[in-house]
């Protein structure tokens, strides 16, 4: 009976195995770079912080429009309170009444063109084109965030792909230890309690199957929902090569130049310079040309074309103070950005210098892991050898293959803790995981 559910359980173990390689369409294997490519063109996050940078970029044009100013048609009318005189070409011979008139109305068009002697539009037009910068550098942080936790997903994935392998393979020698071990109780040859040991290391490893299967169903749904689709349900790549041992700088403001969050944070900077320069500037005087022309007359009188061009310099002597508060505010967000700069350099900063620890110990955790396989390995011959030659019960020999199996999982475990350090130390320093490089070489 109890055969019978072992077989069955590795039978369903491996159904789900293949549904889940064969879900989308096909067993190919998507490597880590080919995951990252999916995600850069459909995560929908990638493609909102696009659009906000698509908005900043015509935010650039809006700024720049104000050096041209404005055309505008009009109509117009008023009323005095006495009659007047309407449009007099030259003091008329003969003064008739058709030349007054209380009543009068005009229409026409005109166009302002404001003088940058000033530099506010500049100074508008420059803190637009930084921040427009900043967040085309969004999107770039943005893609790496994502990137961060795919390579996360996408390791973890790995992990559970190998371990599984070890309990499986774990599981299928009890199964045969099973075997043997009921026959050997039949006819007395050993005691019915080493049966009893081997049913409950059996139902042990079946729990750590069913918990990965858990751990997995979590995180290929969360990677689906990075690639704004089901439950990713392709297969992965097997862990195999180690990293290529590329290492860093020591954390230095050079190894972080490409950083999209440090480049977004000095363009904000700048803008917020440029922003408190045209603060300053609003205190200069303003100069304007004008050209307008018109049709006027009065209800009763006859009327004229006439036009016009003039040139206006004007300076506010007094706001009621909302240029100081303009002037005030703009300094404060000057600081806010310049203290944000460095505290976002300082945390760059610290973690690439704990991606390059991670990345270290994450090494050493390999060999070690590598070496305690290598005895496990060593360890589970031997006793196989003594088991073999009568000399050791089935009971005895679980342990090793248990120790061994672990061994292995471990080395699993330590082997995708180490591509996942690889990748966040790229990451760190504001590049893509090596993954994404070689997929599009490809």
């Amino acid at each position: 009976m109890h055969s019978k559910q072992g077989i069955y359980y590795i039978v369903s173990l491996t159904g789900l195995t293949l549904t889940m390689l064969f879900f989308a369409g096909g067993a190919y294997a998507n490597g880590l770079g080919d995951v990252l490519h999916q995600v850069e063109q459909r995560a929908p996050q990638l493609h909102a912080a696009s659009a906000r940078a698509g908005a900043s970029a015509a935010g650039i044009r809006v700024a720049e429009s104000q050096y041209w100013g404005h055309a505008e048609t009009f109509a117009v009318t008023t009323h005095y309170n006495n009659a007047r005189l309407v449009n007099p070409i030259g003091f008329p011979s003969v003064l008739t009444r058709s030349l007054f008139d209380q009543n009068t109305y005009g229409f026409g068009a005109a166009y302002t063109l404001p003088i940058d002697i000033d530099g506010r539009i500049t100074a508008k037009v420059h803190a637009q084109e930084h921040l427009s910068q900043a967040a085309h550098q969004g999107v770039e942080q943005t893609r790496l965030s994502l990137f961060a936790q795919t390579v996360s997903l996408y390791r973890g994935l790995q992990r559970l792909k190998g371990v599984k392998q070890s309990h499986l393979a774990h599981l299928k020698a009890l199964q045969g230890h099973r075997k043997v071990t009921a026959a050997s109780v039949k006819v007395g040859r050993v005691a019915a309690v080493e049966l009893l040991r081997i049913e409950a290391e059996i139902k042990s490893v079946e729990g750590l199957l069913a918990g990965l299967h858990g751990d997995e169903v979590r995180l290929r749904a969360t990677l689906g929902a990075l690639l704004n689709q089901g439950a990713f349900a392709d297969a992965v790549e097997s862990l195999n090569a180690t990293p290529s041992g590329k290492l860093s700088s020591d954390g230095s403001d050079e190894a972080l130049k490409n950083r999209p969050d440090l480049l977004a944070a000095n363009s904000v900077t700048r803008a917020e310079n440029e922003n408190f320069k045209g603060a300053k500037r609003e205190w200069l005087p303003a100069l304007s040309l004008r050209a307008e022309t018109m049709r006027n007359q009065g209800y009763t009188a006859s009327g004229a074309n006439t036009w016009s061009v003039s040139a206006q310099l004007s300076w506010q002597f007094w706001d009621g103070g909302r240029r100081f508060a303009n002037s005030d505010r703009a300094q404060a967000n000057k600081e806010v950005a310049r203290q944000q700069y460095q505290s976002i350099l300082n945390q760059a900063k610290a973690e690439l210098l704990s991606a390059e620890a991670g990345w270290h110990a994450a090494s050493e955790q390999y060999q070690a892991a590598t070496s305690g396989l290598k005895s496990a390995t060593e360890t589970e011959r031997i006793q196989s050898d003594r088991f073999n030659n009568g000399r050791i019960s089935a009971v005895d020999l679980i342990d090793a293959e248990a120790a061994l199996a672990r061994a292995r999982a471990d080395r699993t475990t330590a082997l995708a803790n180490w591509w996942l350090a690889d990748d966040q130390l790229y990451l760190a320093e504001g590049n893509e995981p090596l993954a994404y490089t070689e997929s599009g070489d490809k």
